[in-house]
């Protein structure tokens, strides 16, 4: 016998064969007469009731009619039989009438006493998936508990399959209910079950994909990476090679790293389910939605052919299968949309996503979360499709379809209100969105406190509410209004990076354990109005009653209330753990007060649309829209590509990015002055600006000619002194070249400093001008006190030891990763020796925690510019975690560096420097030296330019 669960597997209610167990009061069956039962029960049972409900429900009726003659009526064995029923009721469409006969029997079990108990929980097994079904959460979460409470109470604290089943039911019942912390909890008990069961059993697969799903679908997109590769991992270790659930797991993460930034490996994992799915179920609907899947990974990729050819084979079959009006059939057209939209046809998009509106708004109650979303996307297209107040008119009805179902408060509608307030601007009313942006400006912040007050990542939410800055940033810019804009720019360029270091600042405060009562008390409070808005959204999306929701709405306002009142209470008691990221963004009257004469201020911050840019002196500010941001992203990338191989410079991208940039009204404001200030978001936190080029291809003259260059990793580093070596440095601290369990060159003449392919520590390569740049830095320096330490020495407790606030440089010459460039690292790292009592990962957590005083650090290893794909803002990396420890500016890399290069231009830095250039000037001139110097070799940007300064 099937059974119906959580996760869809086989739909039949009952989970055990027939067992004739009760003592009736009347004479029992005799044995031919059982004999027969339980060969009609078995027959009954072989029967496929999903493929044909109709004979499943006859052949039980049968069991059911000779059980009659068997027992009186309410005897709970005939009630036991008539529960396969439900599944006929429930397989035919009629769930209320299974959940009502499920009701009753589950009255004669109760009723039937102890013996009864087992078959009742299992009867309870399925009442929750009724529930469920029908949106009673509440009853399915309560009844859940019921069963796993009985479960416990008799498993006498042995692990069993029945025990993981009930732990995994209830998460799914939480899940639905919007208690999605509880439900991430409760599936973590079932895997922990299901792991000291020998073997694990195929049917808990369905637990260890939930997990991912669970934590991708409440936004902590880092946590959901590391499960799914783990999760894969274990489910090949017990499952056959062609178990379908491979495929589910793979496809799930593949979206995970799409939204993550990590598009090759989405890419790579998409392919693999596919053919996981194809071998297993040919052209099936499943494998279809997973090509669906690799397609949309493909557009996000620039593989834009490849990605339409597959979204068009797997519309085509679904519409011909299902019909052209299936759920599955609607969610490939979007998908096909999606690719029309990265080729840049805007019509066919448009075209597609207004068919597919027609379609769910015909079909679709109100509260549908896939209407409402299909809404935001047809506007969108409208938008690209040069229609601006078509784009608005349905933005707006997006909007009043969410606050009818009562989804006002959720992050798409937040998001939403700032698209609509960026869409009436760009429609002629730049007045009226201007109000709009900053109204949803300031819900968004809310937002934004209430998840970082949680304590917990759930990036993928921050990166939406970022989304939401983006759009009210483009209504600013629309409207010229470069005071908003600059208070809205921050949180786009900026990320998500600041979060980290108030967090380290908590982790110490919270040494004093009042201080550490009331963090608690507040983290508490904001997981109650996560919580409470969680449920409250999910229940709204399955259309549950408006009295539901207005009582829910009232206690997530009663939560923010108290949440609010904490917060308060901890900024009286401790101000600097009350501080969130709207608190520390500065005003534009307030930054230009911190620049200098020769000093002027550029900001590029990508919107979801156009490319916004702000440029600032001490006297003058100006914000334009210059572009479109697809356009610029696809530039920075083939100046990208071309940057990365000596030889092969994209002067015309170059070009094209600097008039993008510098058009004519801000670069008038940035005028002749010496030092450039530079804050970046999006693709161009991963561009030097330095390479931004006029001129000719043959006679090129670059930015960092007109102007010494400082990359900002946040606008508050402008309170930062402006930093000059007037003194001979005290102390100069070095570590590098470490000692790694590969001692082999690799063929390549020239290593980078670069984990490439490399997946562990191990199989990096050697870093042989490593020791002897350090020793030049030394010198080049002429600090009072030198220490460098090279191979064996340079370990993280050499480094925690030293005493850092005599040191005027440190430098680090060594491989720099970011998250997920090897195996389980998912934050920035420098790569020092291994020891007993340290990894050889100095990540950027544990960096927050040096504490350094002014230290100039020089970062000679690649990528330690780099930061998060999930919101682009590089220097969330690294770079923010050294100024948050104390270091005034940094020398830092964007791609990967040649040794013998790279110890030329450091030491050359340094040189200047220390003959009392600033940072940023001293850089500049090693740079020149290189770009205009006699050795034609070193005159490629691919060489000279990876290096920028950062800090102040």
């Amino acid at each position: 016998m099937g059974r119906i669960n959580g996760t869809g597997a086989r739909a039949s209610i009952a989970l055990a064969a027939l067992t004739l167990a009760c003592a009736p009061a009347h004479a029992e069956p005799t044995a031919d007469q059982r004999a027969r039962l339980d060969a009609m029960f078995a027959a009954a049972d072989a029967l496929d009731e999903a493929a044909n409900p109709a004979a499943y429900r006859q052949a039980f009726e049968q069991v059911l009619a000779f059980g009659r003659t068997l027992y009186p009526e309410g005897h709970p064995q005939l009630a036991w039989l008539e529960a396969e029923q439900a599944t006929a009721d429930y397989l035919q469409g009629d769930v209320k009438g299974g959940a009502a006969r499920l009701e009753r029997i589950a009255a004669v079990l109760d009723a039937a006493g102890p013996e009864w108990r087992e078959r009742r929980m299992l009867i309870a097994n399925a009442q929750v998936v009724m529930h469920l079904t029908l949106s009673e959460f509440d009853k399915a979460t309560a009844l859940g508990q019921r069963v796993l409470a009985w479960q416990i109470a008799t498993s006498g604290g042995q692990p069993s399959t029945n025990l993981a089943a009930a732990w995994s039911n209830l998460a799914n019942a939480q899940i639905r209910n919007g208690e999605t912390d509880e439900a991430i909890a409760s599936v973590r008990e079932a895997i922990a079950i299901n792991r000291q069961l020998s073997p694990i059993p195929a049917n808990a697969a369905p637990h260890f994909a939930n997990l991912v799903t669970f934590l991708y679908s409440s936004g902590r997109l880092e946590e959901a990476a590391e499960e799914g590769r783990k999760t894969q991992a274990e489910l090949e270790s017990f499952l056959p090679d062609s178990h379908p659930f491979l495929a589910v797991n793979l496809n799930t993460m593949a979206r995970v790293l799409m939204d993550l930034g990590r598009l090759d490996e989405a890419e790579n994992v998409a392919r693999k389910a596919m053919d996981l799915a194809y071998a297993r179920f040919g052209e099936s609907q499943q494998t279809l939605s997973y090509l669906a899947t690799l397609a949309n990974v493909l557009a996000a990729n620039d593989k834009v052919a490849e990605a339409q050819n597959l979204a068009r084979a797997a519309a085509d079959k679904m519409v011909q299968d299902l019909g052209p009006e299936a759920d599955r059939s609607l969610l490939a057209r979007d998908v096909l949309a999606v690719t029309f939209s990265a080729e840049g046809d805007a019509a066919r998009a448009l075209a597609e996503y207004s068919a597919v509106s027609e379609v769910r708004s015909r079909r679709y109650p109100p509260h549908h979360r896939d209407r409402i979303e299909g809404e935001d996307r047809l506007a969108i297209a409208a938008f690209e499709a040069g229609d601006a107040a078509r784009a608005q008119m349905v933005q707006q009805s997006a909007q009043e379809l969410r606050k009818a179902g009562g989804m006002m408060a959720d992050n798409a509608s937040l998001v939403g209100e700032a698209r609509l307030a960026a869409f009436t601007a760009l429609a002629g009313d730049a007045a009226t969105g201007l109000t709009h942006a900053r109204a949803a400006a300031e819900g968004l912040d809310a937002r934004l406190r209430e998840l970082e007050a949680t304590g917990a990542r759930r990036s993928g939410l921050d990166r939406s509410l970022r989304t939401g800055f983006g759009w009210a940033l483009e209504a600013a810019a629309v409207s010229g209004d470069a005071a908003t804009a600059f208070m809205l720019a921050q949180p786009v360029v900026e990320g998500s990076a600041g979060i980290a270091a108030r967090a380290a600042t908590r982790r110490m405060a919270a040494l004093d354990p009042a201080k550490a009562a009331l963090l608690r008390e507040q983290q508490d409070a904001a997981v109650s109005v996560q919580t409470l808005l969680d449920k409250q959204l999910r229940l709204a999306g399955q259309g549950t009653s408006a009295e539901r929701l207005a009582a829910l709405d009232d206690d997530r306002r009663a939560a923010t209330a108290r949440l609010d009142a904490l917060t308060r209470q901890l900024a009286e008691t401790a101000p600097e753990l009350a501080l969130s990221e709207a608190s520390e963004r500065l005003t534009l009257p307030a930054a230009q007060a911190l620049l200098d004469k020769d000093e002027a201020l550029l900001i590029v911050a990508p919107g979801p649309q156009g490319l916004v840019v702000l440029a600032a002196n001490g006297k003058q500010a100006v914000v334009v829209r210059s572009g479109s941001t697809r356009q610029a992203s696809a530039l920075v990338k083939r100046l990208r590509k071309g940057l990365e191989t000596p030889g092969y410079f994209d002067h015309a991208a170059s070009a094209e990015l600097r008039a993008m940039v510098l058009p004519a009204a801000i670069a008038g404001v940035v005028g002749k002055r010496k030092r450039l200030l530079v804050s970046s978001g999006g693709a161009f936190s991963a561009l030097p600006f330095a390479v931004l080029a006029a001129g000719t291809a043959d006679r090129p003259h670059w930015l960092v000619e007109d102007h010494a260059l400082v990359t900002l990793p946040s606008l508050a580093t402008l309170h930062a002194k402006r930093q000059t070596s007037t003194e001979k440095p005290r102390g100069f601290l070095a570590l590098g070249a470490p000692r790694l369990g590969a001692e082999v060159q690799l063929a390549s003449a020239t290593p980078f400093r670069s984990a490439a392919n490399a997946q562990h520590l191990a199989d990096l390569p050697p870093l042989p001008a490593s020791a002897g740049e350090l020793a030049a830095l030394g010198q080049a320096l002429g600090a009072v006190d030198s220490t460098v330490l090279t191979g064996a020495q340079a370990t993280e407790s050499a480094l925690r030891g030293a005493d850092l606030g005599r040191i005027d440089v440190l430098a680090l010459s060594t491989h720099g990763l970011v998250a997920g460039e090897i195996d389980g690292l998912h934050e920035p790292a420098l790569v020092l020796t291994p020891t007993d009592d340290g990894d050889g990962l100095l990540t950027a957590d544990e960096i927050l925690d040096l504490r350094l005083a002014g230290a100039w650090v020089v970062l000679s290893a690649c990528n330690t510019a780099a930061g998060s794909g999930v919101d682009g803002s590089g220097l969330s990396g690294l770079a923010r975690a050294f100024l948050h420890a104390g270091a005034s500016n940094l020398l830092v890399s964007h791609w990967a560096v040649r040794d013998d290069v790279a110890a030329r231009l450091s030491v050359a830095t340094l040189s200047q420097y220390a003959r009392g250039s600033d940072p940023a000037s001293a850089l500049q001139r090693a740079m020149l030296a290189m770009a205009k110097g006699r050795d034609e070799a070193l005159r490629d940007p691919a060489l000279w330019a990876p290096f920028v300064v950062v800090g102040r």
